[in-house]
């Protein structure tokens, strides 16, 4: 289709980049792109809801660092 040019005349309390943003915003709507954060906020998922603690089970990291050294070594 290609590109068009749109010119937009702003409210006095909205700023280019307010403006900017909005427009960004609802292009990306329109070709059925969301942000993380909006997804995220649609779907209900809060940051800590992201947090999971892992347990390694065997060697710690400080075990695999020495027996790398000593893999090499040879």
């Amino acid at each position: 289709m290609g590109e068009r040019v749109i010119v937009v005349k702003l409210p006095p309390g909205v700023s280019e980049e307010e403006a900017r943003r909005a427009i960004e915003e609802a292009l990306a709507r329109l070709e059925g792109r969301m942000s993380i954060d909006e997804l995220r906020e649609r779907l209900g998922i809060r940051p800590e809801d992201l947090v999971d603690e892992i347990e390694v089970e065997g060697p710690g990291p400080e075990e695999l660092r020495k027996r790398e050294r000593e893999r090499v070594a040879w």
